[in-house]
């Protein structure tokens, strides 16, 4: 008998190391047998860890976006003020022309 071997990828086994059935599907009798043949002790803390790992990167990248919408705003301050300083200089200049020319 052929034996295969690789990784679950359903939601309820995922990456869990598998060893099935090798015959091939074209024969007629493929048996769709495997077996697990990981240790699942280590699963529920590296599940949780995962989990966990996962909260933290979503918190962070709530950081980020909050961020970068803080850096979007203060640029937008300061071209704002640079146009005022501008608009000021040039109103100083103005008067002063009206004023002695």
């Amino acid at each position: 008998m052929e034996v295969g071997s690789g990784s679950s990828r359903r939601s309820r086994n995922s990456g869990r190391r598998l060893c099935f059935c090798g015959l091939p599907a074209t024969l007629g009798d493929h048996c769709k047998y495997f077996s697990c043949y990981d240790e699942e002790e280590g699963t529920k803390w590296q599940k949780r860890a995962l989990l966990e790992a996962r909260d933290e990167i979503r918190e962070k990248d709530k950081v980020i976006e909050q961020l970068q919408k803080t850096i979007s705003q203060m640029r937008s301050d300061l071209a704002n003020k640079q146009n005022v300083t501008e608009d000021d200089e040039n109103e100083i200049v103005r008067k002063f022309e009206a004023f002695y020319v």
